[in-house]
């Protein structure tokens, strides 16, 4: 029972920490205004999206690691899930806004 409390607080850590990352990351950057100017955000969002998918697995192997059990591969795939989730909310951004930017122009 106990592993179960683990286990799904580790997969809401995780999909927390991509979340924050990504936000951070797309921040940082300045992606919107990119976007806006048209100064090719779509590269961006794809490195940015790489980098935070990264940071979200090491995340979930040390998760993995500290509670002692071998499941790597799921943290993995619950990290990829994440971060492909945030990936298509972003490249919807990019397309509504990217369209935008092309009809007013």
């Amino acid at each position: 029972m106990v592993l179960v409390g683990v286990s799904s607080a580790g997969v809401l850590l995780i999909a927390l920490f991509a979340y924050l990352c990504s936000a951070f990351l797309l921040s940082q950057f300045d992606v919107r205004r990119r976007m806006l100017v048209g100064e090719g955000g779509l590269p961006l969002i794809f490195g940015l999206n790489l980098v935070s998918f990264l940071l979200v697995g090491a995340f979930g192997f040390w998760l993995t690691y500290m509670s002692g059990r071998d499941l790597y591969l799921y943290a993995a795939l619950i990290a990829l899930a994440a971060q492909a989730i945030l990936l298509v909310r972003h490249l919807r951004v990019y397309h509504r806004d990217h369209l935008r930017v092309s009809y007013e122009n």
